[in-house]
């Protein structure tokens, strides 16, 4: 199979309102592109898509909900791209950051990470909990990012084959996890400023915090092998 330059994910979990239009959005900004979609086992009507679109997409689907990062791993073991992008299914921050990922990728960039500059639908636990987030994150990882948890990130084929497969989470924590794995392979991460524009309710809440700090001890802890 030849090569494309470009794979766009789109892992995606009852996302059936938007995927349609998601899709069309990205075959029409990004025809040479492969696009990937990842069902995680919705029970709405996403997997619709598969029939819709046919070859134009590569569908992929998780028969139950197993989570962004085991969805992301199998994403990335099919794609074809030298450079690949994965993006939240409601297009959150547009087609412009894609670009600016995409630009920073053909650069030499090996890894590129969205920042976002402000946080909007801030609800106070999260506003409170995100500072001691990152100081926790800093201090069982050394990460200094602003923003680990932006659904926007870019990988060279290289990166991003030898990051994924080495990740253990299947949750939210799988975007600290991939930063963790970048520095322990010494790929460098650069940072791009990216403006969110849409804003789905989100299903970040308590629960999935909690998920989240015990994954973070997973991960601190567990031998990955990489010397």
């Amino acid at each position: 199979m030849k090569e494309k330059e470009l794979s766009i994910i789109v892992p995606t979990y009852q996302g059936g309102k938007w995927i349609k239009n998601t899709i069309n959005t990205l075959l029409e900004a990004f025809p040479y592109a492969e696009i990937i979609v990842v069902n995680d086992g919705s029970n709405d009507e996403t997997s619709k898509i598969k029939d819709i679109f046919g070859e134009r997409i590569v569908y992929l689907e998780n028969k139950k909900n197993r989570g962004k990062g085991y969805s992301l791993r199998k994403g990335f073991a099919t794609a074809q791209g030298k450079y690949i992008i994965f993006t939240d299914a409601d297009l959150p921050f547009g087609l412009e950051a894609i670009e600016k990922v995409l630009g920073m990728l053909r650069e030499g960039n090996p890894v590129v990470i969205g920042t976002r500059e402000k946080f909007y639908n801030n609800t106070f636990y999260k506003s409170w909990l995100r500072p001691g987030l990152y100081s926790l994150l800093h201090f069982l990882f050394g990460l200094s990012y602003r923003d680990t948890q932006c659904g926007l990130k870019g990988f060279s084929q290289q990166a991003g084959k030898e990051i994924l497969p080495f990740t253990i989470v299947n949750r939210f924590a799988i975007d600290i996890e991939m930063l963790f794995l970048a520095k322990k392979k010494h790929f460098p991460v650069k940072e791009v400023l990216v403006e969110q524009e849409v804003f789905t309710p989100s299903t970040f809440n308590m629960a999935n915090i909690i998920k989240m700090f015990f994954d973070l001890l997973t991960i601190r802890f567990h031998y990955y092998g990489i010397k």
